[in-house]
């Protein structure tokens, strides 16, 4: 499949990078401080609601073990820090791969320096993009796919599909769902289907500094299989009402 290398009308409403470590590192206690005199412009800082539940009963629920509690707003993303996790995200608008390569790469090369004991077990990509349509049947159309259940053949339903996909040491997590509401930064009222690709590699880097000296290939290869994933959810009609650009 010829991928696009950019798009005109870009459909994303969200760009996640995440690294997350075994053991008991306290990201969320050690980052925030070490980072924020390194960064420029200055970034600001703001403790999320999961900091307001104690770390034993967070270490204990699995739904709030990597819930982010100190996040850092800066520029053109914001970085977020869970006990043992770290999280990047991009603003809309999306600032572009490479500039969002740059920022994952440069953050994780601070982090390293901090020299954080314990494992790095897994790093992921994940890609929200909001397919617009007025109608069910017309969301669906633009979607590569087919659901029936019984006798029902989805074609003008809210449906919601996700498939785990493990290819060698990834997991996609592909999910789509019709019938979303939402407003974009500018205001702007949109109605659509959101195909969300979440990329998920295992990882074994004994250290932190060890998982940073080979991001760079490694993240590479996950956001170009990520890419692959999300343009084979789509049909070539849809593809090309985003206004493609091609090498």
């Amino acid at each position: 499949m010829k991928l696009p290398k950019t798009l005109d009308r870009e459909p994303l409403v969200d760009a996640v990078f995440e690294v997350r470590m075994g053991g008991a590192p306290q990201l969320a206690d050690l980052l925030p401080g070490a980072l924020f005199g390194q960064l420029t412009p200055k970034p600001t800082l703001q403790r999320l609601p999961a900091a307001e539940i104690p770390q034993p009963i967070r270490d204990q629920d699995p739904n709030l073990a990597f819930s982010p509690v100190i996040r850092l707003d800066w520029g053109e993303f914001t970085i977020s820090f869970g006990d043992r996790n770290l999280v990047i995200a991009c603003k809309l608008p999306y600032p572009k791969w490479p500039a969002f390569k740059d920022a994952i790469l440069g953050i994780v090369a601070k982090v390293a320096q901090v020299g954080i004991a314990g494992p790095v077990e897994r790093y992921s990509v994940k890609y929200v993009n909001l397919i617009q349509a007025p109608t069910l049947a017309a969301q669906i159309a633009k979607i590569n796919m087919a659901v029936r259940v019984g006798d029902v053949e989805a074609k003008d339903d809210h449906l919601s599909v996700q498939v785990h996909r493990n290819e060698g040491d990834t997991l996609h997590i592909m999910s789509v769902v019709t019938g979303a509401q939402g407003n974009m930064p500018d205001g702007k009222a949109v109605f659509g289907a959101v195909v969300d690709i979440d990329s998920i590699r295992t990882a074994h880097f004994s250290d932190f500094g060890t998982f940073a000296a080979k991001l760079e290939p490694a993240v590479e290869s996950l956001r170009q299989a990520n890419k692959i994933k999300f343009f084979s959810c789509l049909t070539q009609a849809t593809i090309d009402e985003m206004g493609p650009k091609y090498d």
